[in-house]
């Protein structure tokens, strides 16, 4: 399941979504994978999810970040959740253009069974048609 936490910028997409790693962690038989551009909430994860702090990778587009995300994929067999914060300053693509790169999630999703919590700065009232397909969770 891909879920998109949806909110402006401050409206509190990095403190739900880490609230919801932590629960994951108590819950989960595998491993939570919780990726962010900034590694100012790495303390606040539970220390059992894997932190990784994109902007040590040089990543420069969504392509390379779904490159990334297979090379995390293909470590670790016993993934359950991976939380992604700040997929826009990752790369950019605007989100309405973003369409191929959420297809490839989609795949790699449901291939492996992994549910994936993405945070996304989004200013407008209405997202892309094709994030409908989603759990969409939008924040004021």
């Amino acid at each position: 399941m891909i879920n998109l936490i949806i909110g402006k910028k401050g409206s509190g997409k990095t403190t739900v979504m880490v609230e919801m790693a932590n629960d994951a962690v108590k819950i989960t038989k595998g491993h939570v994978v919780f990726l962010d551009v900034d590694n100012s909430r790495m303390f606040q994860v539970d220390y059992r999810a894997r932190f990784i702090h994109l902007n040590e990778y040089d990543i420069e587009n969504e392509n390379e970040f779904f490159g990334f995300l297979c090379g995390v994929v293909a470590s670790n067999y016993d993934i359950d959740h991976i939380f992604i914060d700040g997929l826009m300053q990752i790369s950019e693509t605007k989100l309405e253009d973003m369409g191929h790169f959420f297809d490839r999630l989609d795949k790699l999703e449901k291939k492996y069974n992994i549910s994936i919590v993405i945070g996304i700065s989004w200013e407008n009232e209405e997202v892309p048609e094709f994030l409908h397909r989603y759990k969409i969770d939008k924040l004021s």
